[in-house]
């Protein structure tokens, strides 16, 4: 007698999706350096920074345009540096000089500061770009003529922050 080997049947599942969703979102990076910048104040007279601030703005916008502004600024205009008595360095007396330009004070307007900004540049930005960067150096100065400042260590903080809209 022959028995007849015994078939196996296949089984399968039912269909198991699985939805995917991947973004790439816009994005800015501002990065500066050094992070810090040191002056060897005069009593009344112009001190200019050790250093240039290099600045590396890298941006990735998909929406067609917008422009891309990059902006310095000190959150309080009256004292952009100040030591620890209240003696104030105003940002009026602090100046930019933006990749070897002449130098402008930090009284302009931005949307991070109403009078205590400068501007590095703006340009626009078609939409659909792969990650695109630029560089620029900012080299600052101090004007101390006409503020009496008593010696003494005068510490501060300049924001740079970019923006698209």
């Amino acid at each position: 007698m022959i028995i007849p080997a015994a078939t196996s049947a296949q089984i399968k599942s039912a269909v198991g999706p699985v939805s995917l969703a991947a973004t790439l979102p816009s994005s800015i990076t501002v990065i500066a350096n050094p992070g810090l910048v040191n002056f060897a104040l005069l009593p009344s007279g112009v001190s200019n920074g050790s250093a240039a601030i290099n600045i590396t703005t890298s941006w990735s916008l998909s929406q067609n345009g917008l422009r891309l502004t990059l902006y310095a600024y000190f959150t309080t205009p009256a004292s952009a540096l100040a030591d620890a008595f209240g003696h104030k360095i105003p940002s009026a007396n602090v100046s930019g000089s933006i990749n070897g330009g002449g130098y402008t004070a930090f009284t302009g307007a931005s949307p991070f500061a109403a009078t205590s900004s400068i501007t590095i540049f703006s340009r626009g930005v078609p939409g659909n770009q792969v990650t695109q960067s630029r560089s620029d150096t900012l080299n600052l100065r101090i004007n101390t003529t006409g503020l009496g400042l008593p010696n003494g260590t005068y510490t501060g903080l300049l924001v740079i922050r970019a923006q698209a809209i």
